[in-house]
């Protein structure tokens, strides 16, 4: 890495910690610097998009010598920015505070309607189906398999106990689908935006207020950024309630968006049960909470 940013950036790297497999700090004659690897190509116009619409609260990423964002880097890409140390988890609250009002705001400023035929609505249709079907699937066999043990465990009586909310989400989530192709029929267009979707409390810096990592960027449907937030990491659930208000007030979705969100909010995430039982039970009870906080997200929409 030391001969690749002195070739592609002219930086004189003094020392460097690979602090994982694709993100290195270096110390340099011209300051501290982060470097991370992606494979992501289509980073390089996503932060087009972010300069050229002047948006704020992103990482300033750093031009190579051929004013490039993204430089080749064994059949992947490096990009190069300011170190910032993210500072105390014990912030989190503000952070997701911030980082909900940075979502509207980058939603807001980048949203533009996208043409598309009825053959998108049919083929998300079916593709969201299909999912709903599966976990009915998967949750219809837990329930089997536990129905037919003579001795349950507290996290199989915890499961089949709840089980009718599980079944109930679900089924919810199909009705929402059915109220979502009813409004969109007939249309021909989605609004898009730039969305972010990679949340993670050590990519917010609070001090300059901006968020640090932007790998997963791309365009997309506004809501798939809140789905993200819910579905994809539980541990961060009780504190959503409240401060997914900071998005709500500052970015009004629309009622095709709502009704898509509301469905797939609905589709409850699998865990997978092992044969640590504190464990289960954590998992069954953070399933549970996720039923309890989408309700309520659901109701301020």
């Amino acid at each position: 890495m030391k001969a690749f940013l002195l070739e592609n950036y002219d930086i004189h790297v003094i020392g460097e910690i690979k602090l994982s497999s694709h993100v290195y700090k270096m110390k340099c004659q011209e300051g501290i610097f982060v470097a991370k690897i992606t494979s992501q190509k289509s980073l390089q116009t996503m932060y087009e998009y972010i300069e050229t619409l002047s948006l704020h609260h992103f990482v300033k990423i750093i031009r190579n010598q051929n004013q490039q964002y993204l430089t080749p880097y064994q059949h992947q890409y490096v990009y190069l920015m300011p170190f910032m140390d993210s500072g105390s988890s014990f912030l989190k609250e503000l952070k997701i505070k911030f980082y909900f009002e940075t979502l509207a705001y980058l939603h807001s400023h980048s949203c533009y309607d996208m043409k598309v035929n009825q053959q998108y609505y049919e083929t998300l249709k079916n593709d969201i189906l299909k999912i709903i079907h599966e976990r009915l699937s998967y949750y219809e066999q837990m329930m089997r398999n536990y129905e037919n043990e003579i001795y349950r465990s507290p996290s199989q009586w915890l499961l089949v106990m709840n089980y009718y909310r599980i079944y109930h989400a679900l089924c919810c989530a199909q009705q929402y689908l059915s109220q979502y192709m009813d409004i969109v029929n007939g249309h021909h267009s989605i609004r898009v935006c730039l969305t972010y979707k990679n949340f993670d409390y050590q990519h917010i810096y609070l001090k300059e207020k901006c968020l640090l990592s932007l790998d997963y960027m791309c365009i997309d449907l506004p809501i798939y950024d809140i789905f993200d937030m819910y579905q994809r990491i539980p541990d961060i659930l009780f504190d959503l309630d409240c401060f997914s208000q900071c998005y709500i007030k500052k970015f009004e979705l629309r009622e095709d968006e709502k009704l898509l969100l509301c469905c797939l909010m609905n589709i409850v995430p699998i865990i997978q049960l092992e044969h640590d039982e504190i464990d289960n039970i954590i998992k069954i009870s953070r399933l549970l909470y996720y039923l309890d906080s989408i309700q309520n997200f659901i109701s301020q929409l």
